[in-house]
């Protein structure tokens, strides 16, 4: 507790006359021991250790007048040393807990017995400690409505003092014992209007309250902010459990339900001005960036605090447009989506960015990017050059259509083909690419074997883990994928046949698939039936797999059941993004596992050591010349190995398709380029 100002500056200058002026000023009102504790240290620490007796003497009148019985405990504890006489510590002690419990004067004595403190002051050793676990006990008497940690509301139904157990009737459950040493800590009374004693005492009145009418109940019963969770236990009872979303999606829209916290939010009630004020007083101490999010959940407050803020946001965007652009731009385009009109013209920043990649990466909304693409033609003269190069580094899909929107068909062409070199590196342009590919047959026109290819092996890497199930969809019917199938040659076919059986795709989406490619090339039925269903790969690559396939099972799907859960528990499943991205991750993981679990079944080691050189195998390494004297070596590997920018293919590639079986001299076709495969080697131990 905080000493007055004024009695801390007497303390400073030794000036005992004023500090006692203004404790017997202070007695005569409102009564805080603590405070009162804490000048008596002070007062000890100058040497006036008899002045303090005194004071607290009449300190202790003051509390015996007015029955502050338990305040007066508080004051013996912390100062019986200074004013109670020595060795009727105990007595005064006990004269307080008789006047105390005056109306239960029976439990007390029972207890005082059962604590040993009624034998008289020789016996009370651990007296503070005792007397500690008498008020536990006595705070809670049959019939007390109580809350239990992490169980509810209920009543107190009996105390047992022989077995030393209180008998709590919760809601679901009856008789739950709680012993008297946990009951301090597990046990709560509820106040007369608490909302949890409500529930228990009148819940028809509780029904009847429109939603905002019962959250603001809810809310103010507690003195800490709740999270979405704890909100549900308390209404689900007063309202159907089927109906919580759409009750919780109507009742939070009140504005002076504030939230806060992150993923995982916490929410309080504060009255109309209240609200404002704490909202206004967060925009200011907010971060550059977060006062965006914060103006989004002003939109329910007043004309006034929205202008303030606007005005505040616009005098923030000028002022860093040449320090942060990615900023300023950000917050401008808010303002406008927000209903303000800015000060600056965008097409102004654009022009004048010293680097228009930098500013396009520091963008972290994708609707101000596609904003600025948009702008770009008309404000910059080198924009195809940048736009040509943002189509490859943008993360964004709907970001990419506004690209190509704007991109002239042979500039498009180009971006579609550099976005095939290497996939992973540019996830989003490669997906952008064969989604479109389904409905532009321009775009897969002379690549279809190079795109399935990539397209399969898309569904294994961890750069496409944001566009999994939408790259999955596209071997749906209609998708890229069928599409593709009738444009292959016979060899392109066959090696598509391998390619599809090995994908990381469910039955349901890999049959079809084959049906129509088996009827498109009926030959391919007679490789199926000699044809080998093994996935080879290096001994350490299995056992990585292992390893993650056990990380899957035991750590990564308990972790994101967790946080369905959790995110469940925060309303609306329509509107609730952490509940949509974790179930997303749910069904990308356990589909990943399934598919490892096949993997490892079929899984064989590639022996390196044994791999014979006279024509080219999996496991070998081959030196590749071309006509103008440029070398290239390749391993051919498995897939889990796969890493083409290292000169490592997998065996499903097509250009392995090519190459295997090749003896020395043997000439292959490579990026439009004749080679000549010039030597044969095997790998090195582990490849």
């Amino acid at each position: 507790m905080r000493i007055p100002q004024s009695t801390q500056d007497s303390l400073a200058r030794g000036d005992i006359d004023a500090v006692e002026a203004d404790w017997l000023a202070a007695i005569e009102g409102e009564i805080e021991v603590e405070q009162f504790l804490a000048i008596t240290k002070g007062l000890v620490r100058l040497g006036e250790e008899d002045r303090v007796g005194t004071l607290l003497e009449l300190l202790d009148d003051q509390l015996r007048e007015r029955g502050m019985w338990a305040a007066r405990l508080d004051l013996i504890r912390g100062a019986a040393h200074y004013f109670v006489r020595s060795g009727h510590v105990y007595d005064t002690v006990l004269d307080t807990l008789h006047e105390l419990y005056r109306d239960r004067e029976s439990d007390l004595n029972g207890l005082l017995q059962e604590l040993n403190l009624d034998q008289g002051r020789g016996h009370a050793s651990k007296l503070w400690d005792k007397v500690d676990r008498l008020r536990n006990l006595l705070a809670f008497r049959p019939g007390d409505i109580v809350e239990m940690e992490g169980r509810g509301a209920g009543r107190i139904a009996e105390v047992n003092m022989p077995l030393h157990v209180f008998k709590v009737d919760l809601e679901k459950v009856k008789g739950v014992s709680v012993g008297f040493r946990a009951a301090g800590k597990m046990l709560r009374l509820l106040p007369e209007g608490h909302v949890l004693r409500q529930k228990l005492e009148d819940p028809e009145q509780l029904e009847g309250l429109k939603p905002t009418a019962l959250l603001e109940r809810t809310l103010k019963s507690y003195d800490r902010p709740l999270t979405g969770a704890e909100v549900k236990v308390i209404v689900v009872g007063i309202i159907p459990e089927r109906r919580w979303s759409s009750w919780w999606t109507s009742a939070r829209k009140q504005p002076q339900v504030l939230s806060s916290g992150g993923p995982r939010q916490t929410y309080r009630w504060l009255e109309a001005t209240d609200a404002e004020d704490s909202l206004w007083r967060e925009f200011q101490a907010a971060p550059n960036r977060q006062k965006v999010g914060l103006l989004r959940r002003a939109a329910n407050q007043s004309q006034e605090l929205r202008g303030r803020m606007a005005e505040a946001l616009d005098r923030l965007s000028r002022a860093v447009r040449d320090a942060q652009p990615a900023l300023a731009f950000e917050v401008r385009y808010a303002l406008e989506r927000f209903g303000a009109e800015p000060s600056w013209p965008a097409e102004d920043l654009l022009r004048n960015l010293p680097d228009p990649l930098a500013f396009f990466g520091s963008l972290d909304q994708r609707a101000a990017r596609e904003q600025g693409y948009a702008l770009l033609p008309a404000c910059r003269d080198d924009w195809l050059e940048v736009l040509e190069r943002r189509f490859l580094l943008e993360t964004d899909t709907k970001a990419i259509d506004a690209i190509a929107t704007v991109l002239d068909e042979e500039t498009l062409s180009r971006c579609a083909a550099r976005a095939q070199v290497q996939p992973h590196r540019t996830p989003a342009a490669f997906t952008w690419l064969v989604e479109r590919a389904a409905s532009e047959p321009s775009l897969r026109q002379g690549r279809q074997s190079r795109l399935l290819n990539l397209l399969i092996q898309a569904l294994r890497h961890d750069a496409f883990a944001p566009f999994r199930a939408r790259i999955k969809a596209l071997f749906d019917s209609g998708g890229t994928a069928p599409k593709l199938l009738p444009e292959l040659t016979l060899d392109e076919a066959r090696q598509a046949d391998v390619a599809i059986r090995h994908a990381a795709l469910e039955d349901y989406r890999r049959e079809p698939l084959l049906a129509a490619l088996h009827l498109k090339f009926p030959d391919l039925q007679a490789d199926q039936d000699s044809g080998s269903d093994d996935l080879y790969a290096l001994p350490a690559s299995i056992e990585a797999q292992r390893e993650k396939l056990r990380e899957l099972v035991e750590e990564e799907i308990p972790a994101n059941r967790k946080a369905i859960e959790e995110a469940r528990a925060l309303g609306d499943l329509r509107e609730n993004f952490e509940y949509k991205s974790a179930r997303q991750r749910h069904e990308y993981l356990t589909a990943l596992a399934t598919q490892l679990q096949q993997d490892l079944q079929r899984s064989t080691p590639i022996d390196v050591t044994s791999a014979a050189c006279d024509r080219l195998r999996i496991g070998n390494r081959a030196t590749l010349e071309s006509d103008t004297g440029e070398q290239r070596t390749l391993a051919i590997l498995g897939p889990w190995e796969s890493a083409p920018e290292r000169g490592i293919i997998s065996y499903e590639s097509d250009l392995a398709g090519r190459l295997l079986g090749s003896e020395p001299g043997a000439r292959v076709e490579l990026d439009g380029e004749t080679f000549t495969l010039r030597a044969i080697e095997t790998l090195p131990a582990g490849g």
